[in-house]
């Protein structure tokens, strides 16, 4: 999912207007395949006697006796991801897009409890290539994040100095 929100993020750089199909596409490729390694991690944990989950503890959060609020966020984030995935493919047109937009913020929250679920949680949250991961995603994410956010603040004035006075919003 970090992939794919990376992806994401740096498609909405103006930029990147002539490359926007293909980082769209690649966001849809690399979000379906993170859905899809969700639901696979949640198999494995169903299976796994090291720290057993039933099918309830994995889909009703906070019901987990193992770490229920850690376990509970990883719930949480899957809903998410799954709500945002499932609408952008199906329901993006029936929604609208201002709507849409909205409802596809979500996946920053998700990716954050997926984050604090995976390094509080996880098995092999301390093993180095565990950390390196955790670490180089989150850092990529944020610099990124960051980077966009200072292209808004720097778009939108220019964008209202363009528009003719008649249009400029009153403060």
């Amino acid at each position: 999912m970090t992939l794919s929100l990376a992806i994401g993020l740096l498609s909405s750089f103006s930029v990147m207007k002539k490359k926007k199909a293909m980082f769209i596409s690649l966001h849809q490729s690399t979000g379906w395949a993170g859905l899809l390694t969700i639901l696979f991690h949640i198999l494995l944990i169903w299976q796994d006697q090291y720290v057993p989950y039933s099918l309830k503890e994995l889909f009703i959060p906070f019901l987990a006796k193992n770490e229920p609020f850690l376990s509970a966020l990883g719930t949480i984030s899957f809903y998410l991801f799954f709500i945002v995935i499932g609408s952008s493919d199906f329901f993006m047109k029936k929604m609208g897009l201002k709507r849409w937009k909205k409802l596809h913020i979500a996946v920053i929250p998700a990716w954050i409890m997926m984050a604090l679920h995976g390094i509080l949680i996880g098995t092999d949250s301390t093993k180095p290539w565990a950390l390196f991961l955790y670490v180089a995603g989150i850092v990529a994410i944020v610099i990124i994040g960051l980077l966009r956010l200072l292209e808004t603040a720097v778009e939108q004035p220019a964008r209202q100095q363009r528009k003719p006075l008649n249009q400029q919003r009153q403060p």
